[in-house]
């Protein structure tokens, strides 16, 4: 079926549809396991992580494995889709063992540092509603983390880590792109 749609709105449905899937999935395990405990870097707050900070993230994070997909599906610059993938696992590994160890550095914005700044930069902003959608999670990210939850160093040490995590593969781009 998807073999007889334009390029363009394959893509479109493989990308927001991996989004989609992995932001319901995300529903359906927190859903299962309940939601954690708000832990800051200082202290662990006697509130849950409610799921409007809790699920948003799922979908730019779910938007990058897309891209990983769409890019091996049409066969593209190999190196691009593997490093692509590998940074992906990367920023989920890192996200994750924030989810499980109270490490004093936000695993959302991680995520969300990396993904602006792989569609502002490696994207060029061809795709608007992909960076607005990343948008729209950091200012809810922001609302919880610094305004309810008074958790700036967190989210000042994901900063550090998802502009971290995202520079090598950035490098290693402008040199291919270099060569050619």
């Amino acid at each position: 079926m998807l073999t007889k749609l334009k390029p363009s709105v394959k893509e479109t449905l493989i990308i927001y549809g991996s989004g989609l899937i992995i932001t319901i999935l995300s529903v359906i395990f927190f859903f299962i396991r309940g939601y954690p405990l708000v832990t800051t870097a200082t202290e662990t707050l006697n509130i849950h992580t409610p799921p409007l900070y809790m699920i948003p993230i799922f979908l730019p994070y779910g938007i990058l494995i897309g891209e990983v997909i769409w890019l091996w599906n049409e066969q593209k610059e190999r190196h691009t889709y593997i490093l692509l993938f590998i940074e992906c696992i990367i920023v989920g590994i890192f996200s994750f063992i924030r989810y499980i160890i109270s490490i004093p550095f936000s695993g959302h914005v991680i995520i969300l540092l990396f993904y602006l700044f792989h569609q502002a930069v490696n994207n060029r902003f061809n795709h608007p509603i992909r960076f607005l959608i990343g948008i729209v999670v950091l200012v809810i990210t922001i609302i919880f983390k610094i305004y309810l939850w008074n958790d700036s160093i967190t989210f000042l040490l994901g900063v550090l880590l998802g502009i971290t995590l995202w520079l090598p593969g950035f490098i290693y781009r402008l040199r291919i792109f270099r060569k050619e």
